[in-house]
C-alpha cells in the first residue's frame, strides 16, 4: 500500500472543531508496507516507508506516510467532527487545515507537520524580490472570505514557492521574478461552521517581471463539479488535485467537497512552462451502493466540470466486527501502476457502521489501481487495526472483499527491511514481524517475547516490535525454531488477543542473503458479520504460506483443533489437506453452545521439513450472532466518544448516521452478574436518596415519560427484576403502572427491535432510575420507530401530550439546521422536559439539550465521604457535555457571559460510569452511567416534587440556585480551556454541572 509518492487525502468529515493554535504534536509512529489482498492481488512492490500519526490543535489526527515532497497525508477526524480540510505539500512541508479553521488563522504554522526537509546553508539570494498581488472572488462575485493560496515558481519550484492564508480575497507576497502558477482553494461556511461553497481557482502561467505583477481569480466563470452514472445517483463527495512545477519537483494543493457543499472549479490552460497535472475523483451514492469514479492525469483544468462514468468494476464489500456495533473509517484512493509521476488525491473518508454490507462500482482506469483503507474509528487517532485492499479494477469484473472477518496473527512480514528473517553466509539477520489477516494484509499490532533455538538450545531472545538483530550461526545445517508469544489490547477488537507460534526450519550457510524457509498459516473461519461461527457445522479454511522469497514446499501433514474454553481442552476437527497448500477443517457446533470465543490450534509439516505450531486465543466468536461487547471498545463517532475517555467504558450507542441521534448510556467494565447472584457494584435507590436528601415516598398519581428508540421487548420483565430486587412495588401493564406505546401513542404496532443499534440498556437505565427515585410514579415508555430526529420528534410530541408531568430524553446529537424544525415538540404547558447534555465533555451545545424549553442535565462523579457534612462528595464528571449553542438565543433567565447564546448545562446528578448505577438489563446486572442516568434521575425528582408547572424550562432552577449542592471541582475539558467556567466546575454556575445537584426537592 504505502508508496513513496505524494499520496494524500484532502477532505474529510470533520465539524465542531475547537479553536486555538498550538504546535502539531506527533503522537505515534508505525511503519507500513504493501501487502497482498488475497484474491485481489496487490499491484505494487514499492519499498515500504514509515508511517506517523500527528495530532492537530483541533483534536483531529493526520496519518503521514513518508516524508518530504513524496509524503502523503490522510486526515483522520476526531469522533463527531464533520467538516472539511484542505491538504497541501509545498517543498515537502505538509499542511492539513480543517476548513472551519481557515478563517480563524493567520498562518499555517500550527497545522504543518513532519520533519522539515533538509536545506543547504543559507546564502544571499542572487535574484531580486518583487511583489505578487493575488485577489479572488467567489461564485457570487464577492471577495472570498477565507482561502489557502499556493504560488509555485515553474522554472524551478525550489527557487520560490509559497503556501499561505488569504483573507477577504486578498494576498500579497514577495517573490523573485520569473514564471509562476497560482492556485486558490476558497471556502465559505455558515454561522455553524458548516461548509457551503468551495472553489478551486488557478492560473496556469503567470509571468512576474521585476516590477511585480497582480493576478485576479474569478469563480464566477467556474463550473460546478458533477458526475453522471449509469444508474441514478446523488453527489456524496469529490476531490480535485492540482499539481504544478517541473517534472522533477511538483507541489500540490488538494481540495474537495462533501454533500451539501457547492464545489466549483475554474478552467485553466495547458502549461507553457513546467508541468501541470490535474485529477478529479468522485463518490456518488446510489441506493445502498456507491460509485467511486476516477478521472486522472489531465494536463489542463477542463472548462466543463461534468464527468461521465466510464468502464466500471463491481465490488461487493462485507464489513465485519466482533463487537455489537463498530464504526470503521474508510478511505478510497488510487495509485499509479507502471508509471511514475505525482500521486492522486484521496477521496474524503467516510464512516461505515459494522456489521454491514455494501456495493461499489469502481472506475476501471488504465494505469491506475484502486486502494481501500479501513481503520477502526478511535478518539485517539490510533492506527491499530488498519487494513488495506489494493487491486486493479477491470471493466466488467465482479469481486468480493471482506474487511475483518479473519484471524489476524503474526506473520513473517516486515516493514523495516527487505526480509523478516534472512541468512547471509553464517549470519542470521532479523527484524520485527507484523500481524496479517487471512488475506495477507496487515491488521492489528501485537507485541511479546521471541526466542530462537538451535537443535533445542536457546540462542536468542528478543521481542516482536522495534527489533533489529544479527546472530552468528554455524556453517553446517541445523534445525532452528523461532517462537513468539504475542498479545494486543482489545481497544478495537477482542479477537486474536493472544497468539503463540513456533516456526521450525532447517538452515545452513548461504552465499547470498536468502530468506529462511518459514512455514506459516492464514486462517479464515466461516462466520457471520460479527465474526461468529454459528451453530451447526463450523468451518475454518487455512492457507499455508512461506516467507516471501522461499520456494513453496507442499505441506505433507496438518492438524487443526478448536477450543471453547480458551485452550484448556481441545476438540479435533475433520481436516482435508487439499493440494498441499491449504486445509479445510470442519467440526460440529452444538445448538446449546454458550456464546463466547473459540481458540484455534494448527500444526503442520512441509516436504522440506519446516514445521508450524500455532495457537490463537479468541480466534473467533462462537454462537454470538450479535457480537460481544468488550471493555474499552468505545468505537464510534457521533456526538462524542465514550465516557470522557475513561478506560473500561464503552458507549451503548457509539455512533449515529447523519440526521440521527444516539443514546448516551455508557456501560462500565464491571461484568454483569447472572440473576440470583450478588448484586454488582453500582449505586441504587438507597444511595440516591441519601446523596440527594430525597423523601422515601411520594409521586403517587404522577407519570414520568421516557422517550427512546426501537422496541425493547424485555423492558417490562427487566424492570420487574430491578424493582423486586430493591423491594419496590410492582410496576406492570396489568396494574396500570407501566405502559409502552409507539411514537404515535398506540400500544400496537410497536417498532421493531434493532439488534445492530440496541437501545435496550438505555431503556433499562431510564426505567430503573425513575423507579429508584420515584417508585410510586407511573412510567410511560414511548418508543420511536427510528433514531432520526423526525421520528424521535414525533415520539416527543406524544410524550409531552400524554399527561405525564415530566419527560426524560437520554439521547442527542450535534446541533444542525434540520433538527430545529422539531424544537416545538420539546415544550408543553405543565410538563417538564429533561435532556442529557451528552458524554463528550466540553465541545458544543448538543441538540436537544441546547433548547431553552428543556432542562439540560449534566453529570458528576459521586462518592461517599466521611468528611463532607452531607456524607457524599461530588466533582464534575469529565465526560459531562457542556458548551454554547449555535442556534438558540440565550434565555433571559441565564446570565453567564462567555456564551452569547444558550449555555449547556442547567443542573446535574451522578453520571460517571466509574461511580455508576446498578441496572438490570437483558437477563443480567450491570453498571451504567453517562448523562443518560442523570436525566431520568432529575425527571423523577421533578415528578416527586410535584411542581411541574414551574419547571417547563430551567428558569425555576436558576431562581433557586441556593437550594442545590454547588459542585466546585472537576473539569470536562479535553483541551486547554484555560480553566473557564464552561469546562471547569467552580463556585456558582458552571457548564459541566450547571447550578449544581439537588439538595432535596426545594429547588425543583
Amino acid at each position: 500500500m504505502r508508496r513513496p509518492t505524494q499520496r494524500r487525502v484532502c477532505l474529510l468529515a470533520a465539524a465542531a472543531l475547537i479553536g486555538g493554535a498550538v504546535a502539531v504534536t506527533p503522537i505515534a509512529a508505525r511503519a507500513s508496507a504493501s501487502a497482498s489482498a488475497g484474491s485481489l492481488a496487490a499491484q505494487s512492490s514499492a519499498a515500504p516507508v514509515a508511517e506517523h500519526d500527528y495530532s492537530l490543535p483541533t483534536g483531529d489526527h493526520v496519518r503521514v506516510t513518508g516524508s518530504g515532497p513524496d509524503a502523503r497525508a490522510d486526515f483522520l477526524p476526531a469522533p463527531g467532527h464533520s467538516a472539511a480540510a484542505v491538504t497541501s505539500n509545498v517543498d515537502g512541508r505538509i499542511a492539513v487545515v480543517p476548513v472551519a479553521q481557515i478563517g480563524r488563522i493567520s498562518s499555517l504554522d500550527a497545522f504543518e507537520m513532519g520533519p522539515a526537509s533538509p536545506h543547504a546553508a543559507a546564502v544571499t539570494p542572487f535574484y531580486p524580490m518583487t511583489s505578487l498581488h493575488i485577489t479572488a472572488v467567489d461564485h457570487a462575485g464577492k471577495p472570498v472570505p477565507a482561502a489557502e493560496v499556493i504560488a509555485v515558481n515553474t522554472d524551478d519550484p525550489a527557487k520560490a514557492n509559497w503556501d499561505g492564508i488569504m483573507n477577504a480575497g486578498d494576498a500579497r507576497i514577495e517573490v523573485p521574478a520569473g514564471h509562476y502558477s497560482v492556485a486558490v482553494a476558497a471556502f465559505e461556511t455558515d454561522a455553524a461552521d458548516n461548509s457551503t461553497e468551495t472553489d478551486l481557482l488557478s492560473v496556469t502561467d503567470l509571468t512576474v517581471p521585476s516590477a511585480g505583477a497582480a493576478v485576479s481569480l474569478d469563480a464566477r466563470t467556474a463550473q460546478q463539479v458533477a458526475f453522471t452514472t449509469p444508474q441514478p445517483s446523488t453527489f456524496s463527495a469529490a476531490v480535485a488535485g492540482w499539481d504544478r512545477g517541473t517534472a522533477a519537483h511538483q507541489d500540490f494543493l488538494d481540495v474537495g467537497a462533501l454533500a451539501g457543499t457547492k464545489f466549483y472549479v475554474g478552467g485553466a490552460a495547458k502549461a507553457k512552462y513546467g508541468v501541470l497535472n490535474f485529477s478529479v475523483f468522485g463518490r456518488q451514492v446510489s441506493g445502498s451502493g456507491s460509485y467511486l469514479l476516477a478521472f486522472p492525469n489531465d494536463n489542463q483544468v477542463p472548462a466543463s466540470q461534468t464527468y461521465a462514468a466510464g468502464a466500471l468494476a463491481t465490488v461487493d464489500s462485507t464489513y465485519a466486527t466482533d463487537l455489537p456495533q463498530q464504526d470503521l473509517t474508510m478511505n478510497d484512493l488510487w495509485n499509479r501502476v507502471g508509471s511514475s509521476g505525482p500521486a492522486f488525491p484521496d477521496l474524503p473518508a467516510f464512516t461505515v457502521h459494522a456489521p454491514s454490507q455494501g456495493r461499489q462500482y469502481i472506475s476501471a482506469v488504465a494505469g491506475a489501481s484502486y486502494e481501500g483503507l479501513m481503520l477502526p474509528a478511535s478518539a485517539d487517532g490510533s492506527l491499530d487495526g488498519e487494513l488495506e485492499r489494493d487491486f486493479v479494477p477491470a471493466a466488467g469484473a465482479h469481486l468480493t472483499v471482506t474487511w475483518r472477518g479473519t484471524v489476524i496473527t503474526p506473520a513473517p512480514s516486515t516493514y523495516d527491511g527487505p526480509c523478516f528473517l534472512c541468512r547471509e553466509g553464517n549470519t542470521l539477520n532479523g527484524v520485527d514481524e507484523m500481524d496479517t489477516d487471512g488475506s495477507g494484509d496487515v491488521g492489528q499490532w501485537s507485541d511479546g517475547p521471541t526466542t530462537i533455538t538451535q537443535d533445542g538450545k536457546q540462542i536468542y531472545s528478543g521481542g516482536t516490535e522495534g527489533q533489529l538483530f544479527t546472530l552468528a550461526l554455524p556453517a553446517a545445517k541445523h534445525h532452528y525454531v523461532y517462537s513468539l508469544d504475542t498479545t494486543h489490547d482489545s481497544g478495537t477488537t477482542a479477537l486474536s488477543t493472544h497468539t503463540q507460534i513456533s516456526w521450525g526450519f532447517d538452515s545452513a550457510q548461504a552465499a547470498a542473503s536468502t530468506p529462511v524457509p518459514i512455514l506459516y498459516a492464514q486462517a479464515r473461519f466461516g462466520t457471520d458479520g460479527h465474526d461468529s461461527v454459528p451453530v451447526g457445522t463450523g468451518t475454518v479454511d487455512i492457507a499455508f504460506r512461506h516467507q516471501s522469497g522461499v520456494a513453496a514446499s507442499a505441506v505433507k501433514s496438518a492438524s487443526v483443533s478448536v477450543s471453547y474454553d480458551d485452550g484448556k481442552t481441545w476438540q479435533p476437527t475433520t481436516s482435508a489437506l487439499g493440494d498441499g497448500r491449504q486445509v479445510s477443517a470442519t467440526w460440529a457446533v452444538p445448538a446449546g453452545t454458550k456464546a463466547g470465543y473459540l481458540a484455534l490450534r494448527i500444526s503442520a509439516v512441509d516436504a522440506a521439513g519446516s514445521t508450524l505450531d500455532e495457537t490463537v486465543h479468541h480466534a473467533a466468536l462462537v454462537n454470538a450472532p450479535g457480537g460481544i461487547a468488550v471493555s474499552g471498545s468505545g468505537s464510534g463517532s457521533g456526538a462524542g466518544g465514550s465516557g470522557g475517555g475513561a478506560a473500561g467504558v464503552h458507549a451503548v450507542c457509539p455512533s449515529a448516521a447523519s440526521g440521527h441521534v444516539r443514546c448516551f448510556a455508557l456501560a462500565s467494565a464491571v461484568k454483569p452478574l447472572a440473576q440470583g447472584a450478588a448484586l454488582p457494584d453500582g449505586f441504587a435507590r438507597a444511595a440516591l436518596l441519601s446523596a440527594y436528601k430525597l423523601p422515601a415516598t411520594g409521586g403517587a398519581g404522577r407519570t414520568v415519560a421516557i422517550v427512546d428508540a426501537h422496541d425493547d421487548p424485555q423492558a417490562e420483565s427487566d424492570l420487574a427484576v430491578y424493582r423486586s430486587t430493591y423491594g419496590l412495588p410492582a410496576c406492570t401493564t396489568a396494574n396500570g403502572c407501566f405502559k409502552k406505546v409507539n411514537e404515535h401513542g398506540k400500544t400496537s404496532p410497536l417498532p421493531a427491535h434493532d439488534a445492530d443499534d440496541d437501545w435496550n440498556p438505555e431503556v433499562s437505565l431510564d426505567l430503573d432510575m425513575v423507579s429508584a427515585v420515584c417508585p410510586a410514579c407511573h412510567i410511560l415508555l414511548v418508543e420511536s420507530d427510528t433514531t432520526d430526529s423526525s421520528s424521535l420528534g414525533t415520539a416527543e410530541q406524544t410524550a409531552t401530550g400524554s399527561g405525564a408531568v415530566a419527560v426524560s430524553n437520554s439521547w442527542g446529537g450535534d446541533e444542525s439546521t434540520p433538527e430545529q424544525a422539531w424544537n416545538s415538540a420539546f415544550q408543553h404547558p405543565g410538563v417538564a422536559v429533561t435532556v442529557s447534555s451528552g458524554d463528550a465533555g466540553f465541545i458544543e451545545g448538543a441538540w436537544p439539550a441546547s433548547l431553552s424549553t428543556v432542562i439540560a442535565v449534566g453529570g458528576t462523579s459521586l462518592a461517599k465521604s466521611a468528611t463532607a457534612p452531607r456524607g457524599w462528595s461530588e466533582t464534575a464528571w469529565k465526560g459531562a457535555g457542556s458548551g454554547c449553542s449555535a442556534y438558540i438565543a440565550k434565555p433571559a433567565w441565564q446570565h453567564d457571559t462567555h456564551c452569547p447564546d444558550r449555555t449547556v448545562a442547567d443542573v446535574s446528578a451522578v453520571a460517571d460510569p466509574a461511580t455508576g448505577l446498578a441496572v438490570y438489563v437483558e437477563g443480567g446486572w450491570g453498571v451504567f452511567g453517562g448523562t443518560s442516568a442523570s436525566s431520568p434521575i432529575i425527571a423523577a425528582m421533578i415528578a416527586l416534587a410535584g411542581n411541574p408547572a414551574a419547571m417547563t424550562s430551567a428558569q425555576n432552577i436558576y431562581a433557586h440556585a441556593a437550594d442545590f449542592f454547588d459542585v466546585t471541582s472537576g473539569s470536562n475539558a479535553d483541551w486547554d480551556c484555560g480553566g473557564d467556567y464552561l469546562c471547569t466546575a467552580g463556585p456558582g454556575y458552571d457548564g459541566p454541572t450547571g447550578v449544581g445537584t439537588p439538595d432535596g426537592l426545594r429547588g425543583l
